[in-house]
């Protein structure tokens, strides 16, 4: 009794680990963000002036014709929030670090 019941255990934990293996290999996911997150609270408002060279340049670069109309800036983890709005678009908040990396925030 004691075998059939590893035997069902194994045979469905097979069974799962193989239909996830199936998932990830069905699906193409292109990646444009870093593995880093910023904290979603923490952020100071800042003037769009104020926010570095490498942080416009990477909006101008990636996300043609978006304006950026509101910052805000994490000083302790050197990270920025943005405000994007572009013609014919809903504003899009995004994040940003100051080498110009996209990151995910964190919930």
């Amino acid at each position: 009794m004691k075998n059939l019941v590893m035997t069902v255990a194994a045979a469905a934990t097979m069974l799962f680990a193989a239909e996830n293996v199936n998932a990830q290999e069905g699906e193409e996911v292109a990646v444009t963000t870093t593995e880093l997150q910023a904290p979603v609270e923490g952020y100071t408002k800042i003037d769009v002036a104020d926010l570095p060279d490498t942080v416009t340049k990477a909006v101008a670069e990636d996300k043609e014709g978006a304006k950026v109309t509101e910052a805000w800036v994490d000083a302790e983890n050197k990270t920025f929030k943005l405000t994007l709005e572009a013609e014919d678009a809903e504003p899009e908040t995004a994040y940003i670090n100051a080498a110009g990396e996209w990151i995910e925030p964190k919930e």
